[in-house]
């Protein structure tokens, strides 16, 4: 209806209604992220001196995973990563760690965005339970995520993820 509306005043009507679409997608994107909000993940792609990279058994039976957690509010991606590898893996990453990528997570029930850091000097401080298990870059878990492969695949090579792996 708003669409014959439009194109009944004459030249531009399609293209008025192209405008006002996109005001009213944006509106509504704000509104959701607004209602929703946006899930904030740090996750550890953690390499060893052999070249191995460490999987946690994931607690929901999914099978294996890179190490990962939620950002609290007011926490930054860093101290989330600190707070990861410090309070539940007993590994001190020692200094600063670089951002490798940000990811955008679409499977998931809430939407959010993943940022990926690669650590590769770092030192175990306590024994925790034995919940982080390296393996070697050709013998990865069958059960390993499959957004995971690719991202240490990526890491490992160096590759953006826009790069064929």
């Amino acid at each position: 209806m708003l669409a014959n509306a439009l194109r009944v005043r004459g030249p531009g009507g399609v293209e008025n209604l192209a405008f006002l679409s996109k005001i009213v997608v944006r509106g509504l994107q704000s509104y959701w992220r607004w209602a929703r909000g946006l899930r904030l993940v740090a996750q550890a792609c953690l390499f060893d001196t052999t070249g191995r990279v460490g999987l946690v058994n994931a607690s929901s039976g999914d099978g294996w995973r890179l190490p990962r957690t939620g950002v609290r509010r007011g926490e930054a991606l860093e101290d989330a990563l600190s707070r990861l590898l410090g309070d539940d893996l007993g590994i001190d990453i020692g200094s600063r760690q670089e951002l490798f990528w940000m990811y955008t997570e679409v499977n998931g029930a809430l939407g959010g965005q993943t940022g990926l850091f690669v650590v590769r000097a770092w030192m175990q401080t306590s024994r925790k339970p034995p919940t982080l298990v390296f393996f070697g870059l050709d013998a990865l878990p069958a059960a390993l995520d499959a957004d995971d492969a690719a991202r240490i695949c990526q890491a490992a090579e160096g590759r953006a993820p826009f790069e064929v792996c």
